[in-house]
This record gives C-alpha cells, sequence and structure tokens, in this order.
C-alpha cells in the first residue's frame, strides 16, 4: 500500500513537471531565451555531466556565448520539420542547461533539436555505439540508444554544441534516416 502511494506521488509530480515546463505553439516560435545553472541530461544515446553555469571556453571577448540568443526552434522551424514529414506543431521547453525544440508525427516519430549554450560535444559521454562524424563544416558525433532514438551533436566551439535527435518508436533505422537531413538542416543555420 505504502509503494502504491509512493509510486503514485511520483507519477503525479512527473506529470506535473512535464505539465508546467513546456507549452505547445503552432507555427514557427520566435525569441530567445537563457538557461541557468546546471544539471545532468540523459537525453537519448548521450549523457551529459553536470555543469555549473559558468563561463566556458564558448564565450568570446564580450563573454557571451555564441549560442547564448539562439532559440532551438530557430534552428528548427515548422518548414525544416514538415520537409522531414512532421506536423507543423511545435513544442519548445526550457531546461537548466538546455533549449528544446521538437516536432512529431502523430503515431510515427518525433525529430528534436537541443541547444547547450555551456556543454561541447567532448562532454557527451557514451551511452550507446557514438561515433565521430561531419556535418557540412562542423564535427559532429553520432550515437544511437538502445531504445532506438538516434542522435547527432554538433560542434559550435569547444564547449557548446547542438544537437539533433529522432526517434521513430523503437526503429533505429528509421530514426538515423530522420536524423542526419535534420542535422544538415540545421547545421546551415549554425555560427
Amino acid at each position: 500500500m505504502a509503494r502504491s502511494v509512493l509510486l503514485t506521488s511520483v507519477l503525479a509530480v512527473a506529470v506535473a513537471a512535464l505539465v508546467a515546463c513546456s507549452n505547445e505553439t503552432p507555427g514557427q516560435p520566435s525569441g530567445s531565451v537563457t538557461p541557468t545553472g546546471g544539471t545532468a541530461s540523459s537525453d537519448g544515446p548521450f549523457s551529459t555531466p553536470n555543469v555549473p553555469g559558468s563561463p566556458s571556453a564558448s564565450t568570446g571577448s564580450s563573454g557571451s556565448s555564441r549560442l547564448e540568443n539562439v532559440a532551438a526552434c530557430s534552428l528548427l522551424t515548422a518548414s525544416d520539420a514538415t520537409s522531414l514529414g512532421a506536423e507543423p506543431t511545435a513544442k519548445e521547453t526550457n531546461r537548466t542547461n538546455s533549449r528544446d525544440c521538437e516536432y512529431k508525427k502523430s503515431g510515427s516519430f518525433t525529430i528534436g533539436v537541443t541547444v547547450y549554450e555551456k556543454l561541447g560535444i567532448k562532454d557527451v559521454t557514451d551511452r550507446g555505439s557514438v561515433k565521430p562524424i561531419t556535418v557540412g563544416k562542423h564535427e559532429a558525433v553520432q550515437g544511437v540508444s538502445p531504445g532506438g532514438l538516434c542522435a547527432i551533436a554538433i560542434k559550435v566551439t569547444e564547449s557548446s554544441r547542438v544537437d539533433a535527435t529522432a526517434s521513430a518508436n523503437g526503429d533505429e533505422q528509421r530514426s538515423c534516416d530522420l536524423v542526419l537531413p535534420l542535422a544538415e538542416a540545421v547545421e546551415k543555420k549554425l555560427p
């Protein structure tokens, strides 16, 4: 009984947190947000260590990150998403040390972009098979999680990156077929 109550409480808190931290807006979102602090991320095949919100090597002489004012949905527009077969409604989420933009094709797949201002590809920890690749003019690493999510982390600076992700209901091949053109579209918009 106590275990059932504890499980129900944990699930209720998790659902409340998800509902409070995201919103869906049709069309192309605009604007920017700046994350604060640092916590671990465990999305997909990449695990990212805790990183304090201190300045990093990605800062220039002005002290600002090259990704400081980059909204995730400016890198993955509704037009980009629909060209990959997704529906044109974005879900934007702001986390402690990242900003996410996600599009879906109901019952088929989810694609997304995550901006990490203070974490580079060197901060990616292998949670599956991760291999170095090149996307456009940027260094990158690609990995696949045991659940079939395929991700490409694109290096912007030594200590900043943008991740492109795709998940096709556990179909690893379909996920990776989606993530490469997604990463290529995103890479063209990177500094």
